[in-house]
């Protein structure tokens, strides 16, 4: 299994950021991009032994598979129900219902100061007391020992946050760059709106309680609907359905069987739940209707539809339930999300445009998501006084633009009251300047963003340097980028940067007339009324989607 570039920039992140002195660290990569593989050569040649923990059977079996084959020379074991790993084992991989179980004897049998590294699969788990006593047990909250957590998802449902656990994101490979260098199989979607109303459901720790939910989306209507929709979009694809609850999943199987279309439903303990799984990975019917265990640790490449017949209002839920789709394989052009929206004016439910920052109510029209953002970013960067995310289309972006005045200024507030540079809100969160070029440098960016650990990053490259950091708020990210800015450019791209500066009220020059047009090819502007502040401000939001 050879690695991927992102793959070995993780490791080195890893081994960089631990000669550091970080201990505790987490990374962050899409379902579907590798992760298994990027631990399991992790593990090669570090000292003393390993103790990767999983909390489903799916997950362990994979980890284990995974490790040994890369690391063949190890012995690998598994700790879990029956299973005992033996004494001599150089990686234990562990049940954590298992090993965590409150009061069981078998996490005192280990010799835990021979174990200097343990790795969480599925890290956003970690925070829930069956981790900690391992935690506890094992000593790997405290140095020289190295905790790594794992996950596609560091945020969770219930709001708690994992920076108890884990010290820094020590490396991010994002889902939108997986997408766009191809690891990932490019989704589009369509939002499909029901006459559910969820709005007096309740919910907890960030989700709905599942008894109600299933009560109320599991209705005859609503089932012929999903089918229906699904014969209109997807027929002919191997498609996952994510159902509310067992009689939901039963009810909407019987369904598609009904229409014709070969269907099966399984959930957590059902008996024959291997069997459905394989038959549908065989290719045996087209439609598995699953409740709660096609979340983690179950790979189809070969599933190229998605519907999400159980809304949520969780990013995790969500993002790990598209992510069974988006495995590419070799004849698979992309994965087809339907999203299934009941009416509720109290709750924000999660749909495909939400994964890259996008407003819920879009609604893609079977578009590519990619190409969606691409969109709203271009539309964003030659219209910045639009609010683009209040748009429900592609189609409507345009009706939107022409109710705005275009020529008015206006930047994030929380930057007026912080900064005096042009920083502008990028479109998918944060924040992001462009950085004129001086003498034979390349133009340059700075970009701040808040992570799931609640820190401020900042990353930038200014007269071809990089620098990086973190800070606790938004105030002192941007202080400190500001203070970067004007510590390595001159007075004369400064000038270029302040939003009050002069020449802001002046002309528009010919060579920003130039760039306009180059940058809007299309586009009519009124030279006579436009300033060379708000020339300035288009092509620096134009260009700094190009960098960052």
């Amino acid at each position: 299994m050879e690695l991927r570039d992102y793959q070995k920039a993780a490791i080195n992140a890893v081994v960089k950021e631990h000669g550091k002195g970080v201990h505790r660290q987490l990374l962050v990569m899409p379902t579907g991009s590798g992760k298994t593989v990027t631990f399991a050569h992790l593990v090669k040649g570090r000292p003393g032994r390993t103790l990767v923990l999983a909390h489903r059977e799916e997950l362990i079996d994979q980890s284990i598979a995974t490790i040994q084959t890369v690391n063949p020379q190890l012995k690998v074991d598994k700790e879990m129900a029956g299973y005992q790993a033996e004494a001599a084992s150089d990686i234990v991989v562990a049940g954590v219902a298992t090993l965590g179980r409150k009061g069981t004897s078998r996490i005192t049998k280990f010799d835990w100061s021979s174990f200097a590294t343990v790795i969480v699969d599925e890290a956003h788990h970690s925070t829930a007391e069956s981790y900690r006593r391992i935690f506890e047990a094992s000593g790997v909250l405290q140095p020289p020992k190295l905790l790594i957590g794992v996950t596609a998802t560091p945020a969770r449902p219930d709001g708690i946050t994992l920076s108890d656990i884990y010290e820094k994101i020590v490396y991010t490979y994002s889902l939108r760059q997986a997408i766009t260098d191809g690891w990932l199989a490019r989704p589009r979607g369509y939002r499909i709106t029901t006459s559910a109303n969820l709005d007096d459901l309740k919910t907890t720790n960030g989700e709905f309680v599942q008894r109600e939910l299933a009560e109320r989306v599991n209705t005859s209507e609503r089932n012929q609907q999903i089918v229906k929709v699904w014969k209109e979009y997807a027929n002919g694809r191997r498609t996952i359905i994510f159902a509310a609850g067992i009689q939901h999943a039963q009810d909407l199987a019987e369904r598609f069987a009904q229409n014709g279309v070969p269907s099966k439903a399984v959930w957590g303990d059902d008996p024959e739940r291997k069997t459905k799984l394989k038959g549908h990975q065989n290719g045996e019917y087209e439609v598995l209707v699953n409740v709660g265990i096609a979340l983690e640790g179950y790979d189809d490449p070969n599933i190229s539809c998605v519907v999400v017949a159980r809304p949520t209002e969780s990013h995790l839920v969500y993002q790990q339930a598209i992510g069974r789709g988006l495995r590419p394989v070799a004849d698979k052009e992309n994965c087809l999300v339907l999203d299934f929206c009941d009416n509720s004016s109290r709750h924000s439910l999660m749909t495909l445009p939400c994964l890259l920052g996008l407003h819920s109510t879009l609604d893609l029209q079977g578009c590519d998501l990619l190409h969606a953002v691409e969109e709203l970013e271009m539309l964003q960067a030659e219209h910045p006084a639009v609010d683009f995310a209040k748009v429900d289309s592609l189609t409507s972006a345009h009706s939107v633009i022409e109710q705005v005045d275009l020529m008015q200024i206006r930047f994030p507030e929380e930057v007026e009251k912080n900064s005096d540079l042009t920083w502008f809100r990028a479109i998918d969160g944060g924040y992001k300047m462009l950085i004129p070029k001086e003498g034979q440098n390349a133009p340059g960016f700075v970009r701040i963003y808040e992570d799931t650990l609640g820190r401020w990053n900042l990353v930038g490259k200014i007269n071809g340097e990089d620098f990086h950091g973190s800070r606790a708020t938004f105030e002192e990210a941007i202080k400190v980028c500001d203070e970067q800015i004007r510590g390595r450019i001159g007075k004369i791209t400064l000038q270029y940067l302040l939003r009050e500066a002069t020449w802001h009220s002046k002309k528009v020059t010919p060579g920003q007339r130039q760039m306009l047009i180059r940058l809007f090819p299309k586009r009519l502007f009124p030279w006579e009324q436009m300033t060379a502040g708000q020339a300035s401000k288009m092509i620096s939001e134009r260009l700094a989607r190009k960098v960052g």
